[in-house]
């Protein structure tokens, strides 16, 4: 694979959410070179530990009063936050240690990050369980996803 070039790591950057859609679904992160710089950036420390401040911020918020009713954000799902702590704070983790993680499972929790209309958002009742089973299958994909190889 070798370095990566300016050009991919900007290209990389500015396709990001089409290229951590496609991680996500469990592409392998090898056969493309833009794919490959994508994934690097994902499992690269300083994106693990973005993503595991975002996390942090969403838990610490589930846990205190709602603010005011009229914000320009979009209301966290406080109920399926609380109720999927445990495997939040076990992405936490795994995005916090040394260990290899697979970029799919960083990808996919970049998505459901950045989606408000995802289970994370909003005050649907139906979040709790929705969360519970995508956290489930990022901590798997954390674990057990496509490997990148770098070299």
């Amino acid at each position: 694979a070798g370095t990566s070039s300016l050009s991919n790591r900007v290209r990389a950057r500015l396709r990001r959410h089409k290229l951590d859609k496609s991680l996500a679904s469990g592409a392998d992160p090898n056969t493309d070179s833009l794919r490959r710089e994508r994934a690097r950036q994902l499992v690269g420390e300083k994106t693990r530990h973005e993503v595991a401040a975002h996390v942090e911020r969403l838990l610490a918020e589930a846990d205190s009063p709602p603010r005011g009713l009229f914000t320009p954000r979009v209301p966290i799902a406080r109920a399926a936050i609380r109720d999927s702590r445990w495997n939040l704070e076990t992405i936490v983790e795994r995005l916090k240690a040394p260990a290899y993680i697979s970029p799919q499972g960083v990808a996919m929790i970049s998505l459901l990050l950045s989606d408000g209309a995802g289970p994370l958002y909003g005050n649907n009742p139906a979040h709790s369980q929705e969360l519970h089973r995508a956290l489930d299958t990022v901590v798997d994909a954390i674990d057990n996803g496509p490997v990148l190889v770098v070299g």
